[in-house]
């Protein structure tokens, strides 16, 4: 499948991650913040799906579990991907649709709410492309 901006998507092998994967993290490209979703649950912690600050690295991701999500060991499947379209385009497709179906009617909601959050941010960050910012100048500004 092409998106937006011609980019190939391999929907199989997205597809095999979101069947398999334990915890996923997804990227987007016009703000920092993270989809995290963690199929994982046992007697004390249910599955989880938010937006999270991004971290630097891997690292720093096992530390965060560790602080959120401690009744856990280390995930035996964990991916991470950036989306390279909208998010818009990713709830349009219904990209997630092997994701939401080993999710709980809770965790599902709450991947809703996590993706209502994403598409807000990313409008945002677009509206401030086009007003410019620091983070987005305009190109019609001149320098000092």
């Amino acid at each position: 499948m092409r998106n937006e901006n011609g980019i190939d998507i391999d929907i199989e092998a997205l597809n095999k991650l979101l069947n398999t994967a334990d915890l996923i993290t997804i990227g987007f490209t016009l703000f920092p913040e993270r989809l995290l979703v963690d199929t994982r649950s046992n007697d004390q912690e249910r599955q989880f799906a938010d937006m999270v600050e991004p971290v630097a690295n891997i690292q720093e991701r096992y530390v965060w579990l560790g602080k959120h999500r401690g009744s856990f060991g280390a995930p035996e499947g964990f991916a991470f991907f950036v989306w390279p379209q909208t998010v818009r385009g990713l709830i349009e497709r219904d990209a997630l649709a092997p994701l939401k179906a080993r999710l709980t009617s809770e965790a599902r909601r709450d991947l809703d709410v996590a993706l209502a959050t994403a598409a807000e941010l990313e409008r945002g960050a677009i509206v401030e492309a086009i007003k410019g910012s620091d983070r987005w100048p305009a190109v019609w500004e001149r320098a000092a």
